[in-house]
């Protein structure tokens, strides 16, 4: 049996909101209207890549978005990204004029969760700009490469205009390790500066998740709790807008491959245990790559979200 993403049985999920846009950033999740939005084809065209239905593609996409209407991607600014792999982010920002610490897992840390094995690890400063971006002297001279752990922040990444991450901190074992890293990625910026995240979201069940070492996937709640506890500390964190949007994924066209997802291999289809807030059973998704559907069907369904917060 096949199950279909209906949004309009959740009532958890936010369908008085407008459909959100790339014109105005908020915390939102990817819709398929924003695929078509002139500015998402134009950050394509800096990212090098065509302009595709992927959810991946579109956190890159939005967290550019968000950085540039607020100032940061321009000269001499300075930015910090975690878990970056081999994503072009740090090449593009360079290019813009931007001076950035960029950071992954270690080789030894990274081992042996899939990382390595799917060539998403990055291990040297060349393994950033493969596309060719940004001129490989401007490059150098304005990219810095770093291990990092995600769940133990270096006291001396400090006084950045912004930071961001892209699908990477539902990796680091747990929901409650997310929501902390969160908030330990504030203390790296200067005051007024931006941290912009982007994770699965569950879009099928405010209860039932997947929480396991190698993945969670985030509820409303958890999202809730986290702009809580976020605020608490003087932050400010943009209005969500939980509208999952109208836009039709479910055709194979609107694949690469050219077939709609459906297996407990992706991500965006999770099989949910009737017993329990854990899965009974899933095969380990592929990391970043398999980010990479909205409403497809399965027993469950997740998508991105990306939110935007700005420091006390």
């Amino acid at each position: 049996m096949t199950y279909s993403f209906d949004p309009g049985r959740l009532s958890f999920l936010g369908l008085a909101h407008p459909e959100p846009s790339l014109a105005s950033p908020t915390s939102q999740l990817c819709t398929e209207s924003q695929f078509r939005e002139p500015i998402y084809a134009g950050w394509c065209g800096e990212l090098k890549e065509v302009p595709t239905l992927h959810r991946k593609q579109w956190e890159f996409v939005f967290i550019l978005q968000v950085l540039k209407q607020h100032g940061m991607l321009s000269q001499g600014r300075r930015g910090l990204g975690f878990g970056c792999g081999k994503e072009p982010l740090a090449a593009v920002m360079a290019q813009l004029g931007c001076n950035i610490i960029a950071t992954d897992l270690s080789a030894a840390s990274a081992a042996g969760h899939g990382w390595i094995e799917t060539d998403q690890h990055a291990t040297a400063l060349e393994d950033l700009n493969v596309r060719g971006i940004c001129d490989a002297d401007r490059f150098r001279e304005r990219v810095q490469f770093r291990a990092e752990n995600m769940n133990e922040i270096s006291a001396n990444l400090e006084g950045f205009d912004f930071v961001w991450s892209s699908c990477a901190f539902e990796h680091l074992g747990s929901i409650a390790h997310g929501v902390r890293f969160v908030e330990n990625a504030m203390r790296c910026l200067a005051p007024g500066g931006i941290a912009v995240h982007t994770t699965e979201f569950n879009l099928t069940s405010n209860y039932r998740t997947i929480e396991s070492p190698d993945l969670v996937i985030f509820r409303k709640h958890d999202i809730e709790h986290l702009v809580r506890r976020l605020e608490l500390a003087g932050h400010r964190v943009f209005p969500l807008n939980l509208n999952p949007g109208s836009g039709d994924w479910n055709t194979a066209a609107n694949w690469t491959p050219m077939t709609v997802p459906n297996g407990s291999a992706d991500t965006a289809t999770f099989a949910l245990s009737s017993r329990s807030s854990r899965p009974a059973s899933r095969t380990r998704p592929r990391r970043r790559s398999s980010c990479h559907g909205l409403g497809s069907p399965g027993r469950g369904s997740s998508g991105s979200f990306g939110f935007p917060t700005r420091r006390k």
